[in-house]
């Protein structure tokens, strides 16, 4: 019955997937029914495997593997990626046995039955496993499609309208399924999590309908590069970017979701049980000022949220507050659940492609915390700029070549035991490279802009022109039967 959904599925979205191939089958009525009834898919755990993008053999699996030497790897065959776009990973240097992130590419067309035509998409996707790979690949295998499955469910009407002065357009009902479908996605993980099951930060960029939907959960991050600007199309969750939600949480659930472990209450500096009966300067959730009280007993409680920056800390274990997995994380020496404070909900952002006077070195940077830990967004900016530059090699060469130059600014190169950045002057208006290098899996991706902008217009025009024939062809039976 499951394999019939799928089928089903896959015939209904006109799906070229890069990681699952299912059979065709037609019911798509059958498949909106099933993705309203929030039927739950039992998933199982699959062997750990590299994205089928990359074309890797298991022998060539295990030498990407290789913490020591740390090669970067590329597509063997660049046109496996949507518009050639370019991909790069290396490994992390000791800190888990895999490279526990993923990533998957998508295209296809989603049938609008009611209307007759096919509607175009693309969907790129990056996750950063944490504690194991298992929820990663989990994601990198089932995410696009439970998204699939919510976009066809769209009325087709409402899903292509654009109009700004309806209350409720296309591009809200896109957003809210792509918001389902990471809650679906992380109740889906839940069900086959075992001891923990570990978890995943999530990054996927859809395009649909002349539009760019950026959704992101956790740590990595999607940076949109657009003629000398660069702007982050997703925010970094972490404990210190989410401390007012995370506290407000811990404060209004005290005592079923703290079990008096630990304080919802922000100091400016970790009081000592000196300093009982002194003033001391403390903050409440949703404050943005500082207030004074007097310190007493329950303050010294450990705090839920420790640190700064990427230092910061949930009860002092995890560094992320959104993605999906950790249903079984407890805090330390205390047993208490982290999950209730972590979210699976993305922040979405979208943009009218049409708006922005694309042209072909236009592209969006995709990559996990790996590069961005040590590699700023205007930096990485630069060194795209840089490399998409010159006319030669063609532009499907210097898309890889720009998300292999990235790789290498963030791994840096191995010097005695320890790696290290690039220390090359630069010129003085542009940052200079970090002398810090990522220990950390590193996955890139750049995918350009404009080649979907011109498929759109293409769609675009094909669909005027069937409907003019329609149109001209209707006449004609008219003014025959007159005739």
């Amino acid at each position: 019955m499951l394999n019939r959904f799928k089928s089903v599925l896959m015939n209904a979205v006109g799906v070229s997937d890069l990681d699952l191939q299912y059979p065709n089958e037609s019911n798509n009525d059958m498949m909106i029914d099933y993705v309203n009834s929030n039927f739950a898919i039992e998933v199982e755990n699959k062997p750990y495997s590299r994205p089928s993008f990359l074309g890797l053999t298991a022998e060539e699996t295990q030498v990407s593997a290789d913490h020591r030497v740390r090669p970067i790897i590329v597509p063997r065959d660049l046109s496996r990626l949507p518009w050639c776009a370019g991909y790069a990973e290396c490994i992390n240097a000791g800190k888990s046995v895999w490279n526990e992130d993923q990533a998957s590419a998508t295209r296809g067309d989603l049938k609008l039955t009611d209307l007759n035509v096919s509607l175009p998409y693309v969907m790129f996707s990056m996750f950063d496993g944490h504690a194991g790979y298992q929820v990663a690949l989990t994601a990198r295998l089932h995410l696009h499609r439970i998204i699939l499955e919510r976009l066809i469910a769209i009325p087709s009407t409402v899903l292509l309208n654009e109009d700004e002065e309806e209350f409720i357009k296309g591009k809200d009902l896109v957003t809210g399924a792509i918001e389902l479908a990471y809650r679906q996605m992380d109740q889906m993980v839940e069900a086959q999590a075992q001891n923990g099951g570990g978890g995943c930060t999530a990054i996927t960029i859809l395009f649909l309908n002349g539009r760019l939907y950026a959704a992101g959960a956790g740590d990595s991050r999607a940076v949109l590069v657009l003629g000398d600007s660069q702007r982050a199309l997703t925010r970094d969750h972490t404990p210190d970017s989410e401390s007012n939600r995370v506290r407000a949480l811990g404060l209004l659930r005290s005592h079923e979701l703290l079990k008096g472990h630990f304080t919802p209450l922000e100091f400016k500096r970790r009081p000592l049980q000196k300093e009982l009966g002194t003033m001391v300067l403390y903050r409440e959730p949703y404050m943005t000022g500082w207030a004074y009280k007097t310190l007493s007993h329950p303050d010294l409680k450990l705090p839920l949220i420790s640190g700064h920056g990427k230092r910061s800390r949930v009860m002092g274990t995890i560094g992320v507050t959104r993605g999906f997995g950790d249903h079984g994380l407890k805090a330390a020496n205390t047993g208490v659940s982290i999950k209730p404070f972590l979210s699976s909900q993305p922040e979405i952002q979208s943009l009218k492609l049409e708006d922005c006077n694309l042209t072909e070195r236009d592209c969006i940077i995709i990559a996990t915390d790996g590069l961005w830990d040590v590699v700023s967004d205007k930096t990485a900016a630069t060194i795209l700029r840089k490399t998409l530059a010159p006319d030669t090699p063609s532009l499907e060469y210097r898309l890889t070549m720009g998300a292999q130059e990235l790789v290498q600014a963030a791994r840096g190169r191995l010097m005695g035991r320890t790696w290290v950045g690039k220390s090359e002057n630069t010129n003085e208006n542009e940052d200079k490279l970090s002398l810090m290098a990522s220990v950390d899996d590193i996955s890139v991706m750049v995918v350009p802009l404009y080649p979907y902008l011109c498929e759109h217009r293409q769609w675009l025009k094909s669909i005027q022109q069937e409907r003019k024939y329609s149109t001209d062809s209707s006449h004609i039976s008219i003014n025959n039967s007159i005739q």
